[in-house]
């Protein structure tokens, strides 16, 4: 793949990978409502939202999520320390499922899963072509 073709693959898969994380986002507010009603019943029981939990978790997703769209626009700018960074916050947001058991609705992970490859396809670009490299002179 020539660098044109991997920039261009690049910044459509960072627009659809943002895209994504709006419709996950969505999905989200409206998760309970997408849920059977004993799953959604556990999930309000098991659900930490207290004053302090809740600021706790703005505390520390508030910065991970600025960084994540940090790293978005930087490898829509082609930075090379753009790639770093969203690969160490992909690794760091899938060590999150490791605290707690997660319910969501079927579409919700279906959606998710899809972002998941996706992250996994930006990944492949950033690393492994020539779309982050120097401009070439064809």
């Amino acid at each position: 793949m020539n660098q044109a073709s991997a920039r261009l693959t690049l910044r459509a898969s960072v627009l659809v990978s943002a895209f994504l994380f709006l419709v996950i986002l969505a999905l989200a507010l409206a998760g309970k409502g997408l849920l059977p009603k004993e799953l959604a019943d556990w999930k309000k029981a098991n659900d930490d939202l207290s004053d302090g939990g809740l600021i706790a978790q703005a505390l520390v997703l508030i910065p991970l999520l600025f960084a994540w769209a940090g790293s978005l626009v930087g490898l829509f700018l082609f930075k090379k320390w753009a790639a770093w960074m969203y690969l160490a916050l992909t690794v760091l947001g899938t060590l999150f499922a490791l605290f707690n058991p997660t319910v969501e609705s079927g579409l919700a992970s279906f959606v998710g899963e899809w972002e998941t490859l996706l992250s996994g396809f930006i990944l492949g670009i950033a690393f492994f072509s020539s779309a982050l490299e120097p401009d070439q002179t064809a």
